[in-house]
């Protein structure tokens, strides 16, 4: 988990340094960061066992020439609430695929993305476990100005643990940088 960390940290500093470069040239590629929290919906089986719950993320990305093309990776942190005292804590982060279709510059847009990465679930009192995950969604994503964005997604996330964790988090959030 440590070496995930160092890795995400060097990740968001190369992409930070692209992102103050690239803030010169206009509808070029570009990186931006992100933040948001919201709703951890539990689904399937992980629906019976848990309650709603809140989920955040920090991210960092880079959109391709045009902005249809992207790349996205995400650090996210959650709990969703067990229905006997403790709760159930989620941690990792996801390596995603973005596609922003429609022209430059809008004033709002639709996004899509997919990807997969590792997650880090555990009970609390109990032993945790470091797994694959995969998640796919979609979300819009509304321009208040020069870079910065407010933003609204969902997807489907799935943790293939022992007992697969299955969840729909809702996040809402701001972007700065890119197209």
């Amino acid at each position: 988990m440590k070496r995930l960390g160092v890795l995400m940290g060097v990740l968001g500093l190369t992409l930070l340094a692209g992102t103050l470069e690239a803030q010169r040239a206009p509808l070029r590629a570009r990186g931006y960061l992100g933040v948001g929290g919201g709703l951890g919906v539990p689904s399937g089986q992980f629906g019976n066992d848990a309650n709603l719950g809140w989920i955040g993320h920090a991210f960092a990305g880079y959109t391709s020439r045009g902005g249809l093309w992207g790349g996205r990776i995400d650090a996210s942190l959650g709990r969703n609430p067990l229905g006997t005292p403790g709760g159930f804590w989620i941690g990792g982060a996801t390596a995603n695929l973005v596609v922003t279709p429609g022209k430059r510059p809008a004033s709002f847009h639709p996004y899509f993305l997919a990807g997969f990465g590792a997650f880090h679930v555990n009970a609390t009192g109990g032993s945790g476990e470091t797994r694959a995950a995969l998640n796919g969604g979609a979300g819009l994503q509304l321009h208040l100005g020069h870079q910065s964005d407010l933003f609204i997604e969902g997807r489907f996330l799935t943790i293939r643990a022992t007992r697969a964790v299955n969840m729909i988090p809702i996040t809402l959030g701001f972007r700065w940088g890119g197209i």
